[in-house]
């Protein structure tokens, strides 16, 4: 099952097309009148490029119209509380474009968030209820949630990879630029031009010394989002890690 469409998207996909085709019509255009004024025994190549004009055009006003006929279903985010638009009621789990964390989804509904405390640092976070383990967001560290009742209270809790981990930029999906860039923007606290002026440098590393779990959770979210990014471990034990060098 494919991704919830995000009715931003949607609606892009279609004012690029009224772009496009509104380009192609306006080149059309000008043929069209050289051919007519100029062209000589090219002449009748002038009703042709007419048609191509009339014809994009009219393309180009439906792809606008479609803009304003895009369905919307605002999905309530239960971290952030803000609304995500959706073209239909979503069916699987998707992620918040204001705080980028999963949207849990069962039977098209949103699921409520728990409150958890992180028995390593004692901080509070909220999880999905049909979540088994969480990554606390101060200590980074990973914890089973036992609120649920489906992982044992006697059970250890798992250790994660002490070998420190780092995420490199690689660049962007050129399909989700526009997504990707504001997903950058978020994570980063950077705005556009910013963004754009990181991207000329890549690879890079964006965020470092970060445990195995918490590394490849963002790696993957970002992934969705059309970032093009690689959690990769930290090999030299004597490297002290910059990011963005």
């Amino acid at each position: 099952m494919d991704e919830p469409i995000k009715r931003s998207d949607a609606v892009e996909k279609e004012y690029t097309q009224a772009v496009i085709y509104g380009i192609v019509g306006l080149v059309a255009l000008a043929l069209t009148f050289l051919f007519w004024r100029y062209g000589g025994m090219f002449y009748s190549l002038s009703w042709g490029f007419a048609l191509i004009w009339l014809g994009s055009w009219g393309y180009a006003g439906w792809s606008y119209y479609k803009t304003t006929k895009v369905p919307a279903y605002p999905v309530e985010c239960p971290f952030c509380h803000k609304e995500t638009v959706l073209v239909a009621p979503p069916q699987m789990d998707f992620t918040c474009e204001h705080c980028l964390k999963r949207v849990p989804i069962e039977n098209g509904r949103v699921m409520e968030v728990i409150a958890v405390k992180c028995p390593h640092c004692g901080s509070m976070e909220q999880v999905s209820v049909k979540a088994s383990a969480a990554i606390c967001e101060q200590c980074q560290r990973e914890f089973p949630i036992r609120a649920t009742g489906r992982v044992p209270v006697g059970m250890p809790l798992p250790q994660d990879d002490p070998t420190p981990y780092e995420l490199v930029l690689l660049g962007v999906d050129r399909r989700k630029e526009e997504q990707a860039i504001l997903a950058l923007e978020r994570l980063l606290d950077l705005n556009r031009p910013d963004v754009k002026k990181l991207l000329e440098s890549v690879p890079m590393t964006l965020l470092t010394n970060l445990p195995r779990r918490k590394a490849e959770s963002q790696a993957r979210e970002l992934s969705e989002q059309g970032v093009l990014i690689e959690a990769r471990r930290i090999e030299d034990p004597n490297r002290v890690p910059t990011p963005w060098n």
